[in-house]
């Protein structure tokens, strides 16, 4: 009988092509890659026709995480205690400027956004972990440069998932892990820089 294939010697499909078309895509967006780059890559991606030849186009970018490959990683526990709730629904719910920031955090965006602004936010933690129940909102993490935002435990469904912030935290600074449903809504990074 003959031995199996390697997992990099199996056939990729269409949707395995398109994943790797976002990350190309994301990765231009935040700074990674030139357009030109990204059409080089694009044209590899389309004419690639196993996972081990996908994988390669996007080796050397951080954080990726592509659908068929296994994560080991075993997940955070969540934080003991009461968590901070906040819920959306009629109002957008903020916390913004100076504020402590808690180890554990409860979004629900129903009807309108949660926004948290961790710029000047006092953070004694080294995980934050924040569980989303998204409806219709969104939730906005805007997030120093030196922070990481790690968004693999959230599911789409209709909604989407941006993040930005996908490299290891700098020394000494914190990790935010969020976890739960999209919704029809979006969970998404912005930077320091950013400006209501």
């Amino acid at each position: 009988m003959a031995d199996a294939p390697a997992h990099r010697d199996l056939r990729a499909g269409d949707s395995d092509r398109e994943a790797v078309a976002r990350v190309l895509h994301d990765a231009h967006g935040e700074g990674r890659l030139d357009l030109g780059e990204v059409d080089e890559r694009l044209a590899t991606v389309y004419a690639s026709r196993t996972y081990g030849e996908l994988e390669a186009v996007v080796a050397d970018l951080p954080g990726v995480r592509l659908p068929w490959v296994a994560t080991t990683a075993v997940p955070a526990p969540v934080p003991a205690g009461p968590p901070l709730t906040l819920t959306a629904s009629m109002a957008s719910e903020k916390r913004v400027g100076v504020w402590e920031v808690p180890a554990h955090i409860v979004a629900v965006p129903s009807g309108s956004d949660v926004k948290l602004d961790f710029r000047e936010a006092i953070c004694p933690h080294e995980r934050v972990h924040i569980e989303v129940h998204g409806s219709m909102g969104s939730l906005v993490l805007i997030v120093p440069d030196d922070w990481s935002v790690d968004t693999d435990g959230v599911s789409s469904g209709w909604g989407s998932v941006k993040n930005r912030h996908r490299a290891p935290a700098a020394p000494g600074r914190p990790t935010i892990v969020v976890t739960g449903k999209a919704g029809m809504g979006t969970v998404k990074t912005r930077g320091a820089y950013f400006y209501e």
